[in-house]
């Protein structure tokens, strides 16, 4: 009988083996930006990157809408589509973004909480024209 292994069950199985082997955890994030439509996401994006490599997280995705940070999440397709799903499945323990905004953290805090991962923004001032 053959059992298909979730993401999310992957993932805890790598880090049983990495503590088995004595390997310190590595953090994993998703990183999200909201940027308004027409905008180039490149710059935003490579932010967060260096933000997350910065703390020696580890990047499971990358995720962008093209929308404004007023949308609520439940309307970004590719919130709801990606970055939520690393999150749910257990992928990811943590969401990297330029600024709450962008999240529209509102309506995020609790749900993070409920799954166990945390928000981490830029700074501001580091933030400033990404959204």
């Amino acid at each position: 009988m053959t059992t298909k292994r979730t993401p999310g069950n992957i993932a805890r199985r790598r880090r049983i083996a990495d503590a088995a082997d004595g390997y310190p955890p590595r953090v994993a994030v998703v990183l999200y930006a909201c940027v308004q439509p027409g905008a180039s996401e490149e710059e935003v994006v490579a932010r967060l990157r260096r933000h997350a490599q910065a703390r020696d997280w580890l990047v499971v995705g990358e995720v962008v809408d093209h929308t404004s940070t007023s949308t609520p999440l439940g309307f970004r397709p590719n919130w709801w589509g990606h970055a939520r799903q690393l999150i749910t499945s257990g992928e990811a323990g943590g969401l990297v973004t330029t600024s709450r905004a962008d999240a529209n953290f509102g309506e995020l805090e609790e749900w993070l909480h409920e799954h166990h991962a945390f928000l981490s923004e830029l700074t501001p001032s580091a933030a400033q024209g990404a959204a």
